[in-house]
């Protein structure tokens, strides 16, 4: 079997979305180490990958002290998502300097729709932030090799 080095180069952008259900004081901002990266040995293709705390999502609480966080991406990319896997990318909680559900350590595979990747209880007027790992899950053989680039669409929605 003559195996043929493919590249592909994947440019990942962050963005924010921040939907508030009342006039209170909340807020969050979202940080992202550098995302660039490639595909260009075979493990790359076979294997999951981490980026360990890819985004660091700081939230200044309100009297509520309740909020879901959602992901999803959307394609930058000419390409359509038929031409590259839907689960290419899944994220979980690296670690949160409170006490956040177990089930959020757990990756979660990331697609056009808002997943939810956090659910907080209990945190009125206090300071959260909550590290989030990348998982490039393996996509296999059947790719063209090409530049593709992606977003990260984070929303924090207080109820």
């Amino acid at each position: 079997m003559n195996l043929q080095k493919k590249t592909l180069v994947f440019i990942l952008f962050v963005f924010l979305s921040l939907d508030k259900t009342q006039a209170q004081s909340f807020s969050y901002d979202l940080q992202s180490s550098a995302l660039s990266f490639d595909y260009s040995n075979l493990n790359n293709f076979t294997s999951p990958r981490t980026i360990p705390k890819a985004f660091t999502l700081n939230i200044r609480n309100s009297n509520r002290g309740k909020y879901n966080v959602f992901c999803k991406i959307v394609s930058n990319s000419n390409e359509n998502f038929g031409n590259i896997p839907l689960n290419l990318f899944s994220v979980k909680v690296n670690s949160a300097n409170f006490t956040i559900s177990s089930s959020y350590y757990t990756s979660s595979i990331l697609g056009l729709s808002d997943v939810i990747v956090g659910n907080v209880t209990g945190r009125a007027r206090k300071t959260d932030t909550i590290y989030y790992d990348l998982i490039l899950n393996p996509i296999g053989f059947n790719y063209d090799p090409n530049n593709y680039n992606y977003s990260f669409i984070f929303t924090v929605t207080e109820y």
